[in-house]
């Protein structure tokens, strides 16, 4: 494994000016096609899955690929099923169990949970569903007001200019 740090992104490099004034390869634009109509639900998906698939496609469809992201999709849907089954099954047992020893320990479908729930948040975030993430996508873009830009509003509130 190479040592050192790892290249910076060209999408930084553009945003930042070039400040190496390397020559940086052209854009790469894929134009994605929003899909009118969500894919059926796998098989291999239960009520939860099935209901987990239907909102997700339904919010990503201005950038989901039913071509490409099927498999991401389906993975992530029955991650939820199987996050709902572990939840099911600790509020059964207990967050505390006996041990093989007749010691109460933590139920160790905790440890399952929280490394599923981490894996879907790698998911969630591949297929766009955190805001930085649809920021990255160029779906939303969030833009802090400065204390001038305050200023200058609360300004041409008092005034009623209605601008700067």
């Amino acid at each position: 494994m190479p040592a050192g740090r790892p290249p910076t992104p060209t999408e930084r490099k553009r945003r930042t000016g070039n400040p190496g004034h390397r020559p940086l390869p052209e854009p790469v634009i894929v134009q994605l096609v929003a899909t009118a109509e969500i894919p059926p639900a796998p098989a291999t998906l239960g009520e939860v899955g099935v209901k987990v698939w239907e909102r997700l496609w339904t919010a990503a469809q201005a950038w989901l690929s039913p071509t490409t992201d099927l498999d991401i999709m389906t993975r992530l849907c029955e991650a939820h099923e199987e996050r709902d089954a572990i939840r099911e099954a600790i509020a059964d047992e207990g967050y505390m169990v006996m041990g093989s020893m007749g010691q109460t320990r933590a139920n160790p479908l905790l440890s399952h949970l929280r490394a599923l729930e981490s894996q879907m948040t790698k998911w969630e975030s591949l297929c766009g569903f955190t805001p930085t993430d649809r920021a990255r996508l160029g779906m939303t873009e969030v833009k802090v007001k400065t204390k001038l830009e305050e200023m200058l509003e609360r300004r041409a509130k008092r005034t009623g200019t209605g601008g700067p």
